[in-house]
């Protein structure tokens, strides 16, 4: 494109440039396309889980995180990115050029595969098949990294970690996801209030392979469905690190998360 640019108070003076207009990058899914958001472990969806997407002009140069519409739930629109499950819209939790995170749609229960594909300002991603499977379960880590000192609560509010272990005996909040359908069903993104959906499959935890009887499994109080949180009775252990590992359904999340007592 020319542009020309002339005085009005001198018509003699005037500047020509030519303008060179990239067309926008195609918006695309990495290789390694969807993982999991707490454990980043690639495989089969569950329903309700939050995933994490890879890929090229997925979203904004700059990040965008969730929102609430009008109905008081999690959007599924951030700056003109969506990702559809089987066409039905997931709810957002944040978007970016190259990575979005995004909460698979209770819908896709008891399906054998769901379609995904990301929508960003009208330019839509081919449709990726992925396996959907009832329970996914994974804990969530302090450093975001899907390993290491787990996201925990102390029962005095502080955050569990090398210099601030749990007692034995005292109450230690897990977050996870991956848990699956709940009881009552879930609703895309909506946020817990008064009403705490619980899982449907059986829910257990070990530190450090003992048994941590769990208090409560179930919604995360003010948080978007799909966001577990678990309160556990910290085994008798002497003060140190240890793994912890979540089992929903059967299935148990990755290995190489720990926990702190003291």
């Amino acid at each position: 494109m020319t542009l020309t640019a002339q005085s009005l108070g001198s018509p003699g003076l005037q500047s020509t440039s030519i303008i060179t207009i990239q067309p926008a990058p195609a918006v695309s899914l990495g290789k390694t396309a969807v993982t999991n958001a707490a454990s980043y472990q690639t495989g089969a969806v569950a329903p309700g889980e939050i995933v994490t997407i890879f890929g090229t002009a997925l979203g904004p140069a700059v990040l965008v995180t969730a929102q609430l519409n009008s109905q008081g739930k999690l959007a599924s629109n951030l700056n003109g990115t969506e990702v559809l499950f089987d066409h039905i819209p997931a709810p957002l939790v944040y978007v970016s050029a190259n990575q979005v995170s995004a909460i698979v749609p209770y819908e896709v229960a008891g399906q054998p595969f769901t379609q995904m594909v990301v929508v960003r300002n009208g330019q839509a991603t081919p449709p990726l098949s992925l396996a959907v499977t009832a329970v996914t379960p994974a804990l969530f880590t302090a450093n975001a990294s899907g390993a290491g000192q787990a996201a925990a609560v102390n029962q005095d509010a502080t955050l569990n970690g090398p210099g601030a272990g749990a007692p034995a005996g005292s109450i230690l909040s897990l977050y996870g996801t991956g848990e699956g359908q709940t009881s009552p069903g879930g609703i895309n993104g909506r946020v817990a209030n008064s009403l705490l959906p619980a899982p449907l499959a059986a829910v257990s935890v070990t530190v450090g392979s003992l048994n941590a009887p769990v208090q409560y499994a179930g919604a995360a109080p003010q948080a978007t469905a799909g966001l577990l949180q678990v309160n556990v009775t910290v085994p008798a252990l002497a003060p140190g690190i240890y793994p912890v590992v979540l089992t929903i359904g059967g299935q148990s999340s990755a290995a190489g998360v720990t926990v702190t007592v003291r």
